[in-house]
């Protein structure tokens, strides 16, 4: 029963989920945007809108797998390190870590992809961005503004819950028949 007490609220949990919502839904609609000139060319907006259901349906899968991260750092850590500010350092938890993923993705070159420098400069990052989340939750008008940031981002889980439905439909339909 003690353990319940350590997961957050769903209050709490929505907004985070939102910012993961938000930042993974719009990066990969800028990629498939990107790519729909040319698939035009050869597809039809049927087989277009497979792989928009496709790319939805991942996402759906990596949203919910993203929220694990906070949710599991708000059960081990100590309830006031993060359990306390669960809306405010899961969202910059989130937003510091999609960003530097966003920015690695861009920056990824052949080179880049040896363990020995890659390892390195991941566990940089990530020790950076655990420190920035703690010390960003301390200032006041941060903090504001990303409560504020992530409690406004609710409102597109609206948008975006019905067509990840519709999404996922069309994805059993198609594996299933």
């Amino acid at each position: 029963m003690n353990f319940l007490k350590k997961i957050p609220a769903l209050e709490q949990i929505t907004p985070v989920y939102a910012v993961i919502v938000m930042t993974t839904y719009t990066w990969s609609l800028v990629q498939f945007f990107w790519r729909i000139p040319s698939w035009l060319y050869f597809s039809t907006l049927g087989d277009i809108w497979i792989f928009f259901s496709y790319m939805i349906s991942v996402n759906v899968l990596e949203s919910v797998l993203l929220l694990v991260l906070p949710i599991l750092l708000a059960f081990i850590l100590p309830k006031r390190w993060f359990h306390d500010q669960f809306t405010v350092k899961g969202s910059l938890l989130i937003l510091l870590g999609l960003g530097y993923m966003m920015f690695f993705h861009g920056n990824l070159i052949a080179g880049f992809l040896s363990p020995w420098v890659l390892l390195p400069k991941v566990l940089i990052a990530g020790s950076a961005i655990l420190g920035l989340t703690f010390l960003i939750a301390r200032i006041v008008f941060l903090e504001k503004f990303v409560l504020e940031l992530s409690n406004r981002l609710v409102v597109f889980l609206y948008l975006w819950m019905p067509i990840s439905a519709l999404a996922l439909v069309t994805v059993l339909i198609r594996n299933i028949f």
